[in-house]
């Protein structure tokens, strides 16, 4: 079975609708990182220390089979669109677990 990574950047004051709509088309593990600093091209930086969290960002990421994230894209996308957040998937070579 061929599985992608699906990466989300989106506002942390959405993050809770994303995750219930991930969830509700299958994601059942994922992974949410705060985004604390940012660097644009121009060279901008940007530190989320003091800003609020209507302006603040979150990572998050999920590992999919092929179909369950052709679901998410297809859902997903336009609810980031409107948004203004964005959505990247690839292909990973391995996916394994630590024994339990």
């Amino acid at each position: 079975m061929d599985y992608l990574k699906v990466d989300i950047v989106i506002a942390h004051s959405y993050l809770r609708e994303l995750i219930t709509l991930l969830e509700s088309l299958g994601v059942t593990s994922y992974t949410v990182l705060e985004i604390t600093h940012t660097k644009k091209a121009g060279g901008h930086e940007r530190l989320a220390e003091g800003l609020l969290s209507v302006t603040r960002s979150s990572l998050l990421f999920t590992i999919a089979s092929e179909k369950l994230t052709k679901t998410i894209i297809e859902k997903v996308q336009p609810y980031l669109t409107d948004r203004d957040g964005f959505l990247i998937a690839y292909p990973v070579s391995y996916v394994g677990a630590a024994p339990t």
